[in-house]
């Protein structure tokens, strides 16, 4: 029988908290409070994505500037720092409008997920890295989602304008509505949350 890590347990309740705090909108801390009910039942599959991508040799100086950091923020890049060995990395390769080298400049780590440190379907809890100075493309999915930012970085929603929702801030992507988001001179580190 599956039992979670107690490193696992530990950034899930620091992500939680996260996720709870007032910088989000109301709609993105509903989603989260229903991501972490599931997250209440450990549940894994056993299938790790084992593949290393060159964007995860960006995590240790993402989150060096961050480790000191006394506040939640500080205490997200600790925990994701111990859980990195046993992330599930995966990246995205199509999307419009994304900086011609997007592919190689970013990865997404799966903590809670299909391929992650606890592989399982019906939620999603991870974290996208992109380098300095890359665009994520423009994309879409069926499930509703919230982020909160780590790192400096900026966001779009449908054709609107980019705007920076601040360190520790977040927002909330509805159903299949199309988004993307971009670093600027450091790179951006973003915890996700979705309800699939």
């Amino acid at each position: 029988m599956y039992q979670r890590d107690e490193n696992l347990e530990h950034f899930i309740r620091v992500a939680r908290s996260l996720f709870q705090a007032p910088a989000l909108p109301e709609a993105g801390r509903r989603l989260a409070v229903k991501v972490f009910e599931r997250l209440e039942q450990p549940s894994d599959d056993g299938k790790r994505n084992s593949e290393r991508y060159p964007a995860c040799d960006l995590l240790d100086s993402a989150l060096a500037p961050l480790l000191d950091d006394t506040s939640g923020i500080g205490d997200a890049a600790r925990a994701i720092k111990v859980l990195e060995p046993a992330i599930g990395w995966q990246r995205r390769t199509s999307g419009s409008n994304g900086s011609k080298d997007y592919v190689e400049k970013h990865v997404n780590g799966m903590i809670c997920g299909p391929g992650g440190m606890e592989s399982r379907y019906d939620i999603q809890l991870g974290f996208s890295l992109l380098a300095p100075h890359t665009r994520y493309p423009d994309h879409q999915h069926p499930p509703e989602e919230a982020y909160v930012l780590i790192s400096a970085g900026e966001f779009r929603q449908r054709d609107g304008d980019w705007f920076d929702p601040g360190i520790g801030g977040g927002l909330h992507n509805t159903p299949n509505s199309l988004h993307a988001m971009r670093s600027g001179t450091t790179p951006l580190l973003a915890l996700w949350c979705l309800l699939v």
